[in-house]
């Protein structure tokens, strides 16, 4: 039986030799919190299986579970790859949201954080022919923890049923000591030159080869022969001593700029050799040249002013529920995404799978990478949330397709900057940390309202009518401190003290409109008033594509929202990813928003 999601799960730092343990595993719900004082580590009959990695109560995971459950364990026995003279390092793409990893019977460690990747070296556990793995995990309904979207303590009528336990994909791979652990890359237009940071999991004494190649493949279709640098390579040779972190430069005297029109991207290939020539690690990977600058005002994409047309997206899917099927529902997807109109996706309250942004970055497609949310402020969430962010960033730093971070959305979790410090302090710290990490992409601190800092001043309108729309935004301009949001929940565009004047503008939510030509039901949820049918849901959308349209001083907008989930049916799709209107009346509207800016 082939494995589920059998392709490499990083594909921004691949190695050759790798494990893919997806598939059937041995599960069982921890009701009574039994598991360790009656040692399931060494567990040998178990009640259920379940197909990873997929989460519990998804169609594809083959596995039933009580919401309420927060325990759970999985096992699996495979043989021991036998990688002489190397460690053996377990990756968990993602698993929410304790994790403890038990090899033989031995802990082995374990991990905070339900987005984060997960590494943990095994070789002292291992022992000759079969092993045994199993895996504990806890969650909770708090939210004092990240979790997004997921339906916690209590339930908006935007959130969703929450997932326990694994849901990327778990594999082997053999590492020296000293191995690759993440990549950067930046480029500059000005030198046409890239850089890039190697980050290594020990000091490195030795030599590092870089070379860099233009690939022919281009979303599936050969590359244009744009310059005769079309087949030329460019290499470069550093030596180490005693650094794990590695810094260097190439230049690239003709390069083919990535952009969602034209998403070019280059092979790396990067060698680790010790100072008597014995190879340490070799790593492919790839990048765009594409540089990302907030300028005069305007954002600009490759040195030219960008318009974003970007749609929300929760990444919810048919059968994986948090996890896509395959490789092919992520593509299907991006190109959904691409055919109506849109050259960007705010993945919303969840970080995506990485190959989802490989494909992004094959396909040509802009990500709004989002931080998912606690929403009640404590030490515990500060502690979590900069840790799982840092990791996360450190981890998709490298897809071009990624132009933009955000690691709050609506004050969530920060809901009193205005008269707590603290929280405030929170939001700002977090902007600066991400700005040390990263500096080639713009970060919005908090998008929506309550601006502090940021390189963009994003905020969230959902009306009815054109007019509205334009009457709020103008207002917003003239008074910063305007409100944005109604209802108990009011909050202020900007925080007192705080100056976004100068920055480019986006409308980072809008739209919002529902339909479903069932009977509508208390259950369901979007903003505004239904239309009761596709004509009026057309006019509307096109009443609003106009008023955007008008907006001079904009520089972007994000439509909510791609595909209805659960309750909400606010998509222009169906969940099952069936348009609601002509998928060619829709491209129509949104394509030509923004086409000609008047700045």
């Amino acid at each position: 039986m082939p494995h589920p999601r059998p392709e490499y799960p990083r594909p921004i730092l691949r190695r050759e030799r790798w494990l893919n343990l997806n598939g059937p595993w041995d599960f069982a719900a921890d009701l009574d919190d039994i598991g360790m004082s009656e040692g399931w580590q060494n567990r040998t009959e178990w009640p259920s299986t379940i197909t990873v990695p997929f989460a519990p109560n998804s169609s594809a995971s083959g596995c039933t579970l009580d919401p309420d459950v927060q325990r759970v364990w999985y096992h699996r026995s495979f043989d021991n790859p036998n990688w002489q003279g190397e460690e053996v390092i377990l990756n968990i793409g993602a698993s929410d949201f304790i994790t403890t990893v038990f090899v033989n019977g031995h802990n082995v460690g374990t991990h905070i954080g339900g987005y984060s990747p997960i590494k943990l070296n095994i070789t002292v556990a291992l022992q000759a022919g079969e092993n045994h793995l199993a895996i504990k995990v806890k969650d909770s309904g708090s939210w004092q923890q990240p979790r997004g979207k997921q339906a916690g303590d209590t339930r908006w009528p935007i959130d969703y049923d929450a997932i326990i336990g694994i849901w990327q994909t778990v594999w082997l791979e053999p590492v020296q000591p000293t191995h690759v652990e993440v990549l950067n890359y930046a480029f500059s237009m000005a030198d046409n030159s890239l850089a890039l940071t190697i980050n290594l999991s020990d000091s490195f004494d030795g030599e590092v080869q870089v070379t860099v190649t233009k690939s022919k493949m281009l979303g599936n279709a050969q590359a244009p022969d744009t310059s005769k640098a079309d087949t030329e390579e460019y290499f470069i040779r550093q030596v180490s001593q005693q650094r794990s972190e590695i810094k260097t430069a190439l230049r690239i005297p003709y390069p083919c700029l990535w952009s969602p029109d034209l998403p070019q991207l280059y092979d790396v290939n990067i060698v680790l050799l010790s100072n008597e020539g014995v190879l340490i690690d070799n790593v492919k990977s790839y990048t765009g040249l594409r540089e990302v600058r907030v300028s005069d005002g305007k954002l600009c994409l490759n040195g030219s002013l960008i318009y974003l047309r970007g749609v929300l997206d929760q990444g919810y899917f048919p059968e994986g529920w948090y996890t896509p099927i395959d490789d092919q529902a992520m593509v299907r997807d991006i190109q959904l995404t691409k055919q109506l109109g849109f050259n960007l996706v705010r993945k919303h309250q969840k970080a995506e799978d990485p190959r989802y942004l490989y494909w992004a970055d094959q396909l040509g497609l802009l990500v709004w990478s989002e931080m998912p949310s606690g929403r009640i402020f404590s030490n515990n969430l500060v502690a979590s949330l900069t840790r799982e962010w840092t990791a996360l960033v450190c981890r998709d730093q490298a897809h071009p397709c990624v132009i933009c971070w955000v690691p709050f959305n609506e004050s969530w979790g920060v809901w009193h900057q205005s008269s707590r410090p603290q929280q405030r302090a929170f939001v700002d710290a977090i902007y600066h940390l991400t700005k040390t990490l990263d500096q080639t992409r713009p970060v919005v601190a908090n998008d929506g309202w309550e601006y502090s800092s940021g390189d963009l001043w994003t905020l969230h309108l959902y009306d009815s009518a054109s007019k509205d729309l334009n009457h709020r935004l103008n207002a917003i301009q003239d008074n910063p401190q305007t409100t944005v949001s109604d209802g108990a929940n009011s909050r202020v565009a900007t925080l007192p003290g705080a100056d976004p004047s100068g920055l480019p503008i986006l409308l980072t939510e809008c739209g919002g409109v529902g339909f479903t030509p069932e009977q509508q039901q208390d259950g369901h949820f979007s903003y505004g008033t239904w239309p009761v049918n596709e004509q009026e849901l057309l006019a509307r959308i096109e009443d609003l594509g106009r008023g955007l349209s008008s907006l001079d001083a904009l520089q972007g907008f994000v439509w909510t929202q791609l595909t209805d989930v659960q309750q909400e049916i606010n998509g222009l799709l169906y969940f099952d990813r069936e348009p609601k209107l002509p998928i060619d009346k829709l491209e129509q509207i949104f394509s030509a928003i923004g086409e000609q800016p008047n700045y």
